[in-house]
This record gives structure tokens, C-alpha cells and sequence, in this order.
């Protein structure tokens, strides 16, 4: 299984880390970035069956970083298309804006 990062999705990541990094820990961080480390192995495993969107049915997520931030994905044929990171602490309009527009 190939795992796929959009645009968008690298760059919701850059700016969760730069804001994450002013209040979070270094474990904290350490925690993130094995989660999604984590997340390439669960899926390899087939273990987990991850949550649908509600108005987005296609879309698929799960929560990594101590479940503060939502990994936004799609699957199509054989890869994973990551779409976008969120915390969770944001505007969840602004999130349908960004899932509409990708």
C-alpha cells in the first residue's frame, strides 16, 4: 500500500507543528510524529477499520498526537491519499471549506 501526501495535507502538518511546537513538549511532539508512523503500519496490518466522514463518505480519519489532530485520508485502488491534517481546536466550518476545495 503506497501512502500519497496532497499538497494540503503537507502543508496542515507544517503548520500544526510550528503551532504545536510553542505549547506542546518534546514528547509531545514525539507522540505525533510516531502516531503517524503508527498509522502507515495499521494500515499495512489491517487491523483498523478507521471512522468515515459524516458529509464526506469517501474520506476517512483518525485521531494521532494525543487525539488533538485529526489524519484525513482516502483510499483509492491500492494507495492512501492523506489529505489533510486538523487539529481539532480549529473551526470545524473552515475544515468542510478546505475537504470541499480538495
Amino acid at each position: 500500500m503506497k501512502i500519497i501526501f496532497t499538497e494540503t495535507a503537507l502543508n496542515s502538518l507544517e503548520e500544526i507543528t510550528d503551532f504545536v511546537r510553542r505549547i506542546w513538549t518534546n514528547k509531545e511532539l514525539a507522540i505525533l510524529r510516531n502516531d503517524i508512523k503508527k498509522f502507515n503500519q495499521t494500515l499495512n496490518d489491517g487491523i483498523v477499520q478507521h471512522q468515515k466522514l459524516k458529509d464526506f463518505p469517501n474520506l476517512r480519519f483518525t485521531f494521532i498526537g494525543k487525539k488533538q489532530v485529526k489524519l484525513i485520508y482516502e483510499i483509492v485502488a491500492e494507495d492512501v491519499i492523506i489529505k489533510l491534517f486538523w487539529h481539532c481546536k480549529q473551526d470545524p466550518k473552515k475544515l468542510s471549506e478546505l475537504l470541499y476545495e480538495n
